[in-house]
């Protein structure tokens, strides 16, 4: 401050001796007189007062010291900020101490420091922890509060110090970041806002405390067997007794069982316990097929995890990934049967002719091929298959060789072949023989091996699937009659017809069915030009009708269920033969059919009638040969 505007301030202790000494009581009463006179003694009417704008030395005294009170105030402020500094949370040192070179599962300790840098004591200290999920817990000094990582403090005093340990263990990979948060919250005395502080520390292990070798290839020919091998070996000091290991593959990869030896157990398809206490004196081989090309590059992963003991949660340690190139297989099958590689059904009885075709698509040539036909099914009538290149027949299954197709000893880039022969279905009398109404069969194939060694499980080498399912029994009966069974005559006219004279007889249909419920089921059938609808119908179930346009007869019934094992109908025609029709036999019903659905094997069912005619086939009493007179 310069010299021009500095301002002595006045001695206040001299002003406190004046009031001391002045008179009070009458005194006090004058200096209110005073107050309320003018200049020459007169009363002054203070709400009439006229106040003059000007300032007194006593005015500028009272400016100043206003000036005074602010800047201690101000002071004052800083003051208090600077003692009571703890409200920042840079006054509080928090840090978090961990252990390098750790190997997995081994003790060690976080050490949490924390120190109040000011004098101000500290409120509502807690304290909390996030682990990493590869920690352990195993106990604390002091111990927590509330869960494992919770810590409700006594107050903290100015300048004071504290420190937390939490013992534990961390199982991860190596290299691994495994990063602990802790917060440090509290509340400085006299103040009522609530401050946080933040700490961190990445402990990452050195090592797995195990030596772990594997090889794989880096391709592999789908369906063919392919394996991978895993060394290992504990280290001086390992802090794990054991480990599980586990494969994980799409469903493409089919993992097969490995090379057991003492400290190996075998938990399922695709996960091993280990024993390191028992020294492994052979690397673990794990066997594994593709079973076809669903993606050009397969991913395999091999992961090592330790389960600690009163635990169910596996911490992982180890893994390993082996991309692998998938090579397809170079051979197309395709198996068919009555000309159609779909799923079709068939009739009791009726024989079912199968394909194999074959074909090299690949870049090489592929030598002494064997093809293997597998036919589940007991349905099967084996005594009577038909095979012109006399397959070997073993069990279920027919195999072919160069020696039974010589085309399978050098089969050259885009050649192609097929194979063909037949097998029928048992018949309705030996129904009680088959235990499943299905055939389920596919083709496969095998190069260079024994026919013998072939193996069923080999899918990557199969055709398609084909199943072939028996269809219900249903049968239809039809009868042309002039005389029903009770030898009642329901025809008229002249037997045998006679030209230009009028004959009825009567249809009976009857239909069978034991096996499955069928499904939109219908008789139909056209009658020939010189025959007409003579009505006379019933029917059990669903209904008739007769079309004049088409002169055509339908019966619709729609569903027969199984409750249901015959159902009939029958209706009158009419035949008027012409002049030209003597000395000829007649048809009177041409080329019946029914048609439906097998509501079990869900294909359709269908059967065509031979032709009725005059002779009244059906008919023994009616005794005729049929032709026109």
């Amino acid at each position: 401050m310069s010299k021009d505007t500095e301002k002595k301030i006045p001695d206040l202790s001299r002003f406190d001796k004046y009031l001391k000494a002045k008179p009070q009581g009458d005194g006090i009463s004058e200096s209110l007189a005073e107050i309320y006179e003018d200049d020459k003694g007169a009363r002054v009417n203070v709400r009439e007062m006229n106040i003059r704008r000007r300032r007194s030395i006593v005015g500028r005294f009272g400016l100043a010291a206003v000036y005074l009170i602010i800047a201690a105030a101000l002071v004052g402020g800083v003051y208090y900020w600077l003692v009571n500094r703890g409200a920042d949370v840079t006054a509080l040192d928090f840090s978090i101490q961990s252990v390098e070179g750790l190997k997995a599962n081994q003790d060690f300790t976080y050490t949490l420091n924390f120190h109040n840098k000011e004098k101000n004591p500290l409120t509502n200290v807690e304290i909390t922890v996030v682990y990493p999920d590869s920690f352990i817990f195993i106990d604390s000094s002091p111990a927590t509060s509330e869960g494992n990582n919770k810590w409700r403090l006594q107050d903290m005093e100015g300048m004071a110090s504290g420190q937390i340990t939490i013992h534990g263990r961390i199982i991860a990979p190596t290299g691994q970041s495994n990063i602990l948060f802790a917060d440090f919250s509290y509340r400085p005395s006299g103040i009522t806002s609530s401050f946080k502080k933040t700490a961190s520390v990445d402990t990452i292990l050195a090592s797995s405390g195990i030596d772990i070798m594997t090889t794989a290839p880096g391709s592999a020919l789908v369906g063919q067997e392919e394996t991978m091998s895993i060394t290992y070996a504990p280290q001086d000091k390992n802090y794990l007794n054991h480990f599980s290991l586990r494969l994980e593959a799409t469903e493409n990869v089919k993992v097969g069982a490995p090379q057991l030896f003492d400290g190996v157990s075998y938990k399922d398809p695709a996960s091993w316990n280990i024993d390191l206490s028992k020294p492994a004196k052979k690397p673990l081989v794990i066997s594994f097929k593709l079973l076809d090309k669903k993606v050009d590059v397969e991913n395999i992963k091999l992961v090592f995890e330790y389960t600690p003991e009163n635990s169910d949660h596996a911490y992982r340690f180890e893994e390993k990934n082996f991309p692998i190139d998938v090579i397809k297989n170079s051979l197309n099958l395709t198996m068919s049967a009555n000309g159609s590689s779909a799923d079709q059904g068939v009739d009791f009885g009726q024989t079912a002719q199968y394909s194999i075709s074959y074909a090299n698509k690949g870049e090489t040539t592929m030598n002494d091929v064997i093809i293997m036909a597998v036919m589940n099914g007991d349905a099967i009538d084996w005594r009577k298959i038909s095979d012109k290149n006399n397959g070997k027949v073993t069990g279920s299954s027919i195999i072919w060789t160069k020696e039974e197709v010589p085309a399978l000893k050098t089969l050259l880039k885009g050649q192609e072949g097929t194979i063909d022969f037949s097998l029928p279905v048992r018949p309705l009398t030996e129904a009680k023989l088959i235990s499943r109404y299905e055939i389920n069969s596919y083709a496969q194939f095998s190069i260079g091996n024994k026919p013998e060694d072939l193996s069923l499980d080999n899918e990557t080498n199969r055709s398609n699937q084909l199943s072939v399912k028996i269809n219900s029994d249903i049968s239809l009966d039809e009868a042309v009659r002039y005389f029903d069974q009770d030898n009642i005559a329901v025809g008229t006219g002249p037997l045998p017809p006679q030209a230009n004279d009028t004959t009825t007889v009567k249809v009976y249909w009857t239909i069978a069915n034991s096996l499955h419920e069928i499904g939109n089921l219908k008789v139909t059938t056209t009658l020939p030009s010189n025959v007409s609808w003579d009505g006379k119908d019933r029917a059990e179930a669903g209904s008739l009708s007769y079309d004049a346009s088409t002169n055509k007869v339908t019966w619709d019934i729609g569903r027969l269920p199984l409750s249901v094992p015959s159902v009939s109908a029958e209706f009158s025609i009419a035949l008027k033969p012409r002049t030209s029709d003597h000395n000829k036999l007649m048809i009177l019903v041409s080329g019946t059919s029914l048609v439906g659905v097998d509501s079990q094997t869900g294909y359709p069912v269908s059967l065509i009638l031979k032709s009725q005619t005059t002779k009244l086939e059906r008919d023994d009493i009616a005794n005729t040969d049929g032709i026109v007179q």
